[in-house]
């Protein structure tokens, strides 16, 4: 089976690749082709997808969901997207403060949907969104 690489993927790797190693040349090709892989979706961590990734909390609609705004020119771009608390299944970094994610910790994950969202993976820490804007209740 022949595997290729998307074009449009490949370049925006070697770029990022570029403004992190400005020596870096003909290597970073076969770097990436040895990355690729059929029918497994290989990625690097998401900072190092995209550094121009920029996450934005809109809103608190619940103590359970946010809205967030997600903007990333290499890939995607969500005005309003909503995301649902939930425990980290896998270990991973928060898209919002780079923070280490630990399988089990509070975490923010995007909706679930058909089909699913480019950044279906990604995840924020609850306590960097609190950070931000804590959750504030009302005592009546």
């Amino acid at each position: 089976m022949l595997c290729q690489v998307d074009p449009w993927v490949q370049t925006i790797q070697l770029l990022s690749f570029g403004a992190r190693f400005p020596d870096i040349g003909v290597e970073a090709t076969s770097v990436t082709r040895r990355g690729a892989s059929c029918g497994r979706d290989v990625k690097p961590p998401l900072a190092a997808r995209s550094p121009h990734l920029k996450v934005s909390l809109i809103e608190r609609t619940t103590s359970s969901t946010v809205t967030i705004a997600w903007r990333d020119p290499t890939s995607c771009f969500y005005g309003a997207q909503i995301w649902r608390a939930a425990n980290a299944k896998v270990s991973g970094v928060c898209a919002l403060s780079g923070q280490r994610i630990r399988r089990g910790d509070r975490i923010f994950h995007p909706h679930r949907s058909k089909p699913a969202p480019v950044n279906a993976r990604a995840m924020i820490l609850e306590s960097a969104l609190n950070e931000i804007e804590p959750l504030q209740t009302c005592l009546v």
